[in-house]
């Protein structure tokens, strides 16, 4: 470019309010050498709750004078007579319905372009320059504009949640990692991304020991792939259900009744314990799934296809054996069994329940589903077999297989 364009674009520049992106109004200049409108720092400052310049982000610890420049007033005037202003901005560049917002922009706010994960803003164009200018701001980790930026804040910590712990299968800030996961399996996002579908109920905000719960809104901005890409719908085996047993719905709902229902003989029928099957087996894949409960017994498991059906041995309850989980709703507790083992849980009643199968890496979770999404209990052990979903029903109690659709999560 020649020598004059060069020099008009620096008094361009010079003259240019990076906070509204217009001709200087009032100019005032501060100690770390940048220049603003009046009125555009005065209300950057008034909603900030710490003193900075809006273009090198210079932090003051008192806030200073603004004085009216005089000489960069003159100057101003100046180039308006001769024209050489810079043009207002264009219309286009503004905000619209759905765009993410310049959270370095005062009034009408323009269009981001960036959102910084280590700052934790969005920032149009003009505003993101500093990001490529300044040395210290390079290495800052820059990803397509996201209006949910703080949902992807550790709750403990309230920083940017950057790695993955394999051990705990959850993300974690780098606070986290010095503080609770020492010695941990742990990657990058973009790495765990890469080689496994995380899903959304794996993704457990970073605690202290214990479980938080992890809100709808906070894993739509967590996940790397939707919950509903691994919900599976499954349907209950009416030639395994026990006689007491009702089904409806289109085989998605069981009810205990105190009236038999006149199921031919099968093999494959309860014929002590009031349980059924799905049709489904589950192998070699992720399945996530969702039951509506009501009454005071139940059983929501997972088994094998040689759980046995038949006498009054409690062995055939889901859990009572090494061939089934299950996870139990009785005396108003919860507790979850395997192999004949009973551990008591302590959590409130939640009458909707998620169940997550990672058959590949042996893991099945079971979650309380509200406004919040809580862990109940995950097991851990190799699965060998394909797994059949199944639930006990007593006491005029019932289990309804939800149908998942974006709007539920």
């Amino acid at each position: 470019s020649s020598p004059h364009h060069t020099i008009h674009t620096t008094l361009i520049n010079e003259v240019t309010c990076s906070v509204c992106l217009d001709t200087l109004s009032d100019p005032v200049s501060i100690p770390c050498g940048h220049n603003f409108c009046l009125k555009c720092l005065t209300d950057y400052w008034d909603h900030s709750q710490v003193c900075s310049c809006p273009q090198c982000r210079h932090t003051f610890t008192t806030r200073p004078e603004l004085n009216r420049n005089p000489l960069l007033n003159e100057v101003v005037k100046k180039l308006k007579k001769m024209g050489l202003t810079p043009s207002p901005p264009q219309s286009h560049n503004y905000a619209g319905p759905g765009d993410v917002e310049c959270d370095a922009c005062t009034g009408k706010k323009f269009r981001a372009v960036k959102s910084c994960l280590t700052c934790m803003a969005s920032f149009c164009q003009p505003h993101l320059q500093p990001h490529c200018e300044i040395a210290a701001w390079k290495g800052h980790k820059l990803v397509d504009p996201d209006g949910n930026l703080k949902e992807k804040l550790c709750v403990k910590h309230q920083k940017s949640l950057e790695i993955f712990c394999r051990t705990d299968e959850m993300c974690i800030c780098m606070m986290c990692v010095v503080t609770g996961h020492k010695g941990h399996e742990m990657v990058d996002l973009e790495t765990e991304r890469e080689e496994k579908e995380v899903t959304p109920t794996e993704l457990v905000l970073c605690h202290n020991q214990t479980e938080l719960p992890v809100t709808h809104s906070q894993m739509s901005s967590l996940i790397f792939f939707s919950l509903l890409s691994d919900f599976c719908p499954l349907t209950l085996d009416i030639n395994t259900a026990h006689r007491l047993l009702h089904l409806s719905e289109g085989n998605q709902k069981v009810t205990s009744e105190r009236t038999k229902a006149e199921y031919p003989d099968h093999p494959d029928r309860f014929d002590y314990w009031e349980q059924v099957v799905c049709r489904e087996a589950l192998t070699g894949t992720r399945c996530y799934w969702e039951v509506e409960c009501t009454g005071e017994s139940l059983r929501i498991g997972v088994a094998y296809k040689g759980l046995s059906r038949k006498g009054n041995n409690r062995e055939c309850l889901f859990g009572n054996n090494d061939t089934s989980w299950g996870l139990a709703w009785c005396n108003s507790r919860y507790s979850v069994h395997h192999n004949n083992k009973e551990t008591a849980l302590s959590a409130p009643y939640s009458p909707r329940i998620g169940v997550y199968l990672d058959w590949p890496t042996g893991s099945l979770s079971f979650y309380s589903v509200s406004h919040t999404m809580t862990l109940l209990h995950r097991f851990k052990t190799p699965f060998t077999e394909p797994l059949y979903p199944g639930f006990g029903v007593w006491l005029n109690s019932s289990v309804t297989i939800c149908h998942l659709t974006p709007g539920d999560h």
